[in-house]
Order: structure tokens, then C-alpha cells, then sequence
């Protein structure tokens, strides 16, 4: 089993600049990484330029795609995340989506998949199952994220879907930070309250195929300063669960494990009032 650490180009600021990508990408891989995680407005600024760099460097590639979204709206100039709640609009941007990601050969495809809203009921079901084709068409593995506003975006509705038999095969990418905001809770299968959470953990450990590694806490999905003693216990607590994971996924052979760590730029990271500044 490898333990192989990927690299986010979120908050990258050379990310969006493509004369940068050189040299970012060999400190990316000075620094110990075997990957990069991208989204669709990177890649396409040039894709071959962005994928013959990666090559030079050694590094592989993650492809994330979010469902609706990936494009900047022309009139307000921001950037396009989730922009439907329903379920046909989810299904033919993931199979465009996808299908573009799925030319650049990447080591996996992390995809921000469906409307929370959906539960785990039919349109739930039915947009994965449609993944799960689009996914055995493509011949590269995708991971669903454990993510708010997404169908994976509490540990509760998450739990059915990954019980369901027809959903057998889907992989997730396990990023539990985002489970501690949504429910206001940093979990722990000891309290009776959580009498649920083991049975989870081993379903998510099931079903996982790459782990986002931030630390979240009841307040927020990233601690302000994972080294600061006041958040020892949510760092520890999310180890914890890191390790379960990783443990369960080479139990089962998995060769190589796909991990990263993920520490997020404003508004994920706190700013000061008025002047913005971390």
C-alpha cells in the first residue's frame, strides 16, 4: 500500500496564471506531493500546456467537477458552484462534465454531485445510478464528496445511500470537515448520542476511494490554526477517522490510497472585519 498525498490548486493564486505553472508545479513535487487537484476553469485555460507540465514534473492528476456549475457567470463575473436543484440539469452536466475530465487520463475524477435537497430518495438514487454508468463508460474511477449543498452533505442521508445495494459500487471521497458544520458536532462513537457514527465511519471506510484531509469543528468545516493547542481535539479526533479509513482501504487491497491535505483560502480561512486580512 502507498500513501500518495495530492496538492489543491484551490487558493493557488499561480493556479490562474499559466506562465506560473512551471514553477509552481516543481515546487509542488519539491514538496512531496504526487498530485494535483483541479477544477474545470484551471485545465481549460490551456489543457495541453497544464498537462504536458504535469508530465515534466512527475505529477499526476485529480480531476473536480461540480454539477451545474464550472464556469464563471458572464454578468456578475463570479464563479458558477451549484446553479439547479434539478435532477436532469445534475445528470447531463455530470455526464458532459465527466466526459471532459475523463480525456485528460486523470488518476481519479472528484465530482460535487446533485442537490442536498434530494435526500437520499429516488432522485437521489437515480443520479447516482446514472454515475455509476457514466462512470463504467469512462473507465476512470469517480468519487462523490462528502460536501455541503451536495447529495453526500450529511453523514445521515449519506449512511441510506451507501446501504443501498444498487449503489454497491460508488466510490466517495471522504471529507468529514464538512459533516462536523452541517450537524454542529465533532463525532465521537464512545457518546450515546453517536451510537450511529461506527456504523457510518465502516460504510464511508467501504465506499471511500480518496480522502480530503481538513479538520472541521462544530462552528465551521476548517479550524482556524490546526497547530493551535485550542484545536487539538478536533485534529486528533479527525486522525482518527483518517486512519480508520486508510486501515480499511488497504485491508481490501487497495495499492495506493489518494490523500489531501486541504487547508482553504477565505471565506474558509478567517479574515478580519473590513480589511480582509487573514
Amino acid at each position: 500500500m502507498s500513501l500518495k498525498l495530492v496538492k489543491t490548486l484551490w487558493g493557488v493564486l499561480e493556479a490562474g496564471d499559466t506562465a506560473k505553472w512551471d514553477a509552481l508545479f516543481a515546487r509542488i513535487k519539491a514538496e512531496g506531493f504526487e498530485a494535483v487537484e483541479a477544477i474545470t476553469l484551471t485545465w481549460r485555460m490551456d489543457s495541453q500546456l497544464f498537462l504536458s507540465l504535469l508530465r515534466k514534473h512527475g505529477l499526476s492528476l485529480v480531476c473536480q467537477i461540480h454539477t451545474t456549475g464550472g464556469s464563471i457567470n458572464e454578468e456578475t463575473g463570479e464563479y458558477e458552484y451549484c446553479t439547479s436543484n434539478k435532477l436532469n440539469d445534475h445528470v447531463v452536466s455530470f455526464v458532459s462534465l465527466a466526459t471532459e475530465a475523463a480525456a485528460l487520463k486523470p488518476v481519479l475524477i472528484n465530482s460535487h454531485s446533485g442537490h442536498d435537497s434530494w435526500g437520499s430518495g429516488d432522485k437521489a438514487v437515480d443520479f447516482l445510478e446514472k454515475a455509476l454508468e457514466t462512470e463504467a463508460i469512462l473507465g476512470i474511477p469517480i468519487v462523490h464528496e462528502t460536501h455541503r449543498q451536495r447529495l453526500f452533505f450529511s453523514p445521515y442521508s449519506a449512511a441510506e445511500l451507501l446501504a443501498n445495494k444498487k449503489l454497491e459500487k460508488l466510490k466517495i471521497n471522504a471529507d468529514l470537515s464538512h459533516w462536523c458544520c452541517v450537524c454542529e458536532h465533532l463525532f465521537d462513537h464512545t457518546d450515546p448520542r453517536d451510537d450511529f457514527w461506527l456504523g457510518t465511519l465502516q460504510a464511508v471506510a467501504a465506499h471511500c476511494g480518496f480522502v480530503h484531509c481538513r479538520v472541521g469543528h462544530a462552528e465551521g468545516p476548517q479550524v482556524p490554526e490546526p497547530d493551535a493547542p485550542e484545536w487539538a481535539k478536533e485534529v486528533d479526533t479527525h486522525f482518527e477517522w483518517w486512519r480508520f479509513i486508510w486501515s480499511a482501504m488497504c485491508k481490501r487491497g487497495d495499492s495506493v490510497i489518494w490523500s489531501e491535505p486541504e487547508f482553504g483560502p477565505p471565506p474558509y480561512l478567517q479574515t478580519l472585519p473590513y480589511t480582509q486580512a487573514p
